[in-house]
This record gives C-alpha cells, structure tokens and sequence, in this order.
C-alpha cells in the first residue's frame, strides 16, 4: 500500500470516531467521505454520497447554506456560521458549521463538521413563544372590556409583540376598552413608552378605548421625564380605579 493511501485511510478512521458529523469534499465540489455521524444525522448512506457532485447530491439546499460553495468562490480557507437543512423526510435541521481547507498530495480538499443545535432550538423557539404569551394575556371582564396586565419586559421580543398581538386579542374579542395595567413594570425606558403610545394609537383606530393604570410613584416620575406625550391618555394609579370608570353610568 502506497504511503498516501495509508495516511487517507488512518484520516478516514480517525474521522469515523469523531461524534461530531463530518464531510469532507475536494475542489471540485466531489464528495470525498462521510462519516458514520453524517450519515445518521443527515439519514444519508455513504454509498449514495460519496463520488457525488455536492450540487447534484443536495440540490434543495438555499446558497446561504452552502458552505462549501461560499468558501471556493471567496477564496476562504475557513468557514464558520449557522445554517439551517431539511432532511429528505422534511425533518428541518440547524446546525452549526465549521468548514478547514487542507492540502494532500497537490490536492485541496474541505472538511466541514457539523454540531445539531435542532433541540436547543426549538427549545428557543418554544420558550419565546411562552415568553410572548404570557407577555400579551388578556383578561376579559366583561363581553367589552379587557385588562392586559404587562408582565416585566426581559426580552426584546415581547416589546414588539405587544402592539400586533394585543390589537388582534381585542379585535378577535370585539373589545371596546381595554386597561393597560403596569403594576408589574418597575422601569419604564423611552422605547417601552413609545410602544404603550403605539399600542394605544391603533386600538384607538379600532375603536377601542384604552386607559393606562398600575403606575408606580417611580413610573410616573418617569414618564414625565420622557419626551412623549401623554395627555391624550387616561391614567389612574389602580386597576379598581379603572374598572370604576369602565362600569360607570356615563
């Protein structure tokens, strides 16, 4: 056995015991090897692979993801970002890619690993989803009247969920007042002020009658201290005071 073919293979094994799903492909866009790893996580045999031009082989994947290609036509000799792949059953992966070029024998050759961030992701995508839920949870008082109690804001996906979501709530619902409860809020920063604002412009467009309560001495320093403005808006310091008004003879 030649030395050169020694090496590939004692590569090759070394590659198989890698937990981590490895490819590795030439120049030219062939694949050269898969490992054991590859093949499970991708449910992909070696045998249908290998020998196979990477485009004609994965012909659904987006160019964002072809890690491969990206690296050629740049001229790169490393590549790391985060790509997404739906397997052949619609199974949709994200992964993390790392992409080396090496030299052996005058030939280039590209080992990309991968490292399955589907779970973690999809715990992600689970807990902002929570996260937005409990953010926007109206609470019916009557067939007319709401009360969206803000829960603290901790990410920035709840800011922005806040206008869409509640207007679809009281335009589902038939709501025609809502309260805005900030009880639980303890800093109020100009961004959050501009959405209240917002979220009461376009409930307003709706026909819905919106009135800001649960404020706190500190918010209240705070918003005056904000260049927004608030004297179209009804406040009052508690949720009792805001129901009073709700129910009363007008």
């Amino acid at each position: 056995m030649k030395p050169g073919g020694c090496y590939k293979d004692m590569f090759k094994e070394a590659l198989n015991q890698i937990q981590q799903p490895v490819i590795v492909t030439k120049e030219d866009y062939t694949i050269h090897f898969v490992n054991e790893a590859y093949e499970e996580l991708f449910e992909l045999n070696r045998e249908d692979l290998v020998g196979g031009h990477l485009h004609e082989v994965f012909t659904g994947v987006p160019e964002e993801s072809r890690m491969v290609t990206e690296m050629i036509r740049e001229g790169r000799t490393d590549l790391k970002k985060k790509i997404s792949y739906s397997k052949p059953k619609g199974t949709l992966l994200f992964l993390d890619s790392a992409s080396q070029m090496f030299e052996h024998e005058n030939e280039r050759y590209i080992v990309t690993r991968f490292e399955d961030l589907t779970s973690q992701a999809t715990q992600e995508k689970e807990l902002k989803k929570m996260i937005i839920d409990m953010t926007v949870n109206v609470v019916p008082l009557s067939d007319s009247v709401g009360v969206l109690p803000l829960p603290p804001i901790l990410h920035d996906e709840q800011k922005w969920i806040i206008v869409e979501k509640t207007a679809q709530i009281c335009r589902d619902e038939r709501f025609s007042k809502l309260a805005v409860n900030l009880s639980a809020i303890r800093t109020l920063d100009e961004e959050l002020g501009e959405i209240i604002i917002r979220l009461v412009e376009v409930l307003r467009v709706l026909g819905v009658e919106v009135i800001i309560t649960g404020v706190r001495h500190e918010i209240a320093a705070e918003f005056s201290q904000l260049d927004i403005n608030f004297e179209r808006i009804r406040i009052y310091q508690n949720l009792k005071q805001a129901i009073e008004y709700f129910f009363m003879d007008k």
